[in-house]
């Protein structure tokens, strides 16, 4: 007979495709070589069930919404709901809104999770905890033991998107399962400072911010600087990531007009609306603005290490004041001095560790002189990144302490498994 003690369980819930969550999948990935039995249950992006890995983890996406794969018919039930919404609020009585997919989201999850038995249920973001928080109830009800995560990704009264009265029910939501949740995450100490009065929470949010993994970092197969046509004595600024206009790239854009050969490459979805409004916008500078599709993951940092300066030139933002979002930590691990707007806590980060400049969002003329300082003396920024200041910003370092809030809200110990890289498998239809 084999004494050896089951893996503890724990069950993530998100509302998403999970591939494109680099937190999840981060999460899971690094608590299955823990020794946890990990299930993700996430959005499928079609209308059946279908399953992938990563590491020892499971995902599993279920039919958690209405998939509409054709564009035109997305835009005319954009365009329905829209009406719909002015027709309501001008001739019916205010309704109280419903959490979106709430019913059918919980109806899904709950025979699953019943079925696994996890010892702790983990809601990533707003939109997963009422469902997180549901099922937990009702495995409790059941007698079953099971603690309750609350990974705070983003703060509720900042989400632009969020109409007052479906942000208050959500923000209702929060405060109940946090109540009972056995750990709120955050992933900044300014997140943490408005999740308290926010919540309602005596205790402080435990911090595990979204940094890059620094393990299985691979080389590009692809160079920035052939991609964008020009030598290695060229000034070239790039922007990573997701684009729209709060994101700032037009100030850079702008700026390009005042900084004689300097290049600008931004890698994103070529096909973006934003992206493309810039590109058509800035027809005089197409031989020195560039945008270039992503890379994997895994080679992202490599690629961006020829590069002179990574920016975030963000607009003010509730939720921006408080991030720190995951491509500062990317540029980092790629040594790239970086140039951030004045943003609370990136621009503080960055005068902190000296490793860039600050500006005024979107001031061109602060952005300019910004980037001329650092042009001038790039090797500064770059000496501010030790191997210890790069461990800090590692996501080995944010898992250890996930793994020790596992620890202690389980009551549960885990044995750390040989090693799985971070990758992830083709999905499977079930």
């Amino acid at each position: 007979m084999s004494n050896q003690i089951p893996a503890p369980k724990t069950l993530h819930i998100v509302l998403n495709g999970v591939m494109e969550d680099s937190r999840v999948l981060k999460c899971a990935w690094s608590l299955g070589n823990a020794g946890w039995e990990v299930l993700v249950t996430g959005a499928s992006p079609y209308t059946y069930p279908d399953s992938l890995d990563i590491g020892y983890a499971a995902i599993r996406r279920l039919p958690l919404k209405v998939v509409v794969k054709q564009q035109s018919a997305a835009f005319i039930l954009r365009a329905l709901r829209y009406y719909k919404r002015r027709f309501e609020a001008k001739y019916l009585p205010a309704k109280k809104p419903m959490i979106p997919n709430l019913r059918k989201a919980t109806s899904e999850i709950l025979p699953v999770a019943m079925e696994f038995g996890p010892d702790v249920v983990h809601a990533h973001d707003y939109t997963a905890l009422p469902i997180a928080g549901a099922v937990v109830d009702a495995m409790r009800r059941a007698g079953r033991k099971v603690a309750l995560v609350y990974d705070a990704h983003e703060y509720v009264p900042g989400v632009a998107h969020l109409r007052k009265p479906l942000a208050d029910l959500y923000t209702e939501n929060e405060r109940k399962y946090a109540a009972t949740a056995d750990a709120v995450l955050s992933v900044s100490e300014g997140m943490s400072d408005l999740l308290i009065p926010h919540l309602g929470v005596s205790a402080r949010p435990e911090i595990v911010a979204n940094d890059p993994l620094v393990e299985g970092q691979q080389t590009s197969v692809r160079n920035l600087r052939v991609d964008c046509g020009i030598g290695p004595e060229v000034p070239l600024l790039v922007y990573s990531g997701a684009v729209a206009p709060q994101r700032g790239i037009l100030t850079a854009v702008e700026a390009l007009r005042k900084l004689p050969g300097v290049h600008l490459v931004v890698i994103a979805n070529p096909k973006n609306e934003t992206v493309l409004a810039l590109q058509a916008g800035a027809s005089d500078l197409a031989d020195r603005f560039h945008v270039k599709p992503y890379v994997p993951n895994a080679e992202l940092v490599s690629y961006l290490s020829t590069a002179d300066i990574g920016l975030i030139p963000i607009h003010h933002r509730l939720n921006h004041e408080i991030s720190l979002i995951t491509k500062f930590g990317e540029y980092m691990q790629a040594k790239l001095p970086i140039v951030v707007s004045d943003v609370k806590t990136m621009s503080e980060e960055v005068l902190r560790l000296g490793n860039g400049e600050v500006f005024i969002a979107e001031d061109v003329a602060g952005f300019v002189a910004a980037v001329t300082k650092v042009l001038a003396d790039p090797a500064k920024y770059r000496a501010k990144y030790t191997a210890e200041r790069l461990a800090e910003r590692s996501w080995e370092r944010q898992a250890e302490g996930l793994l020790a809030i596992y620890s202690r809200i389980s009551g549960t110990s885990s044995q750390a498994r040989e090693h799985r890289p971070f990758k992830i498998s083709k999905p499977v239809k079930d």
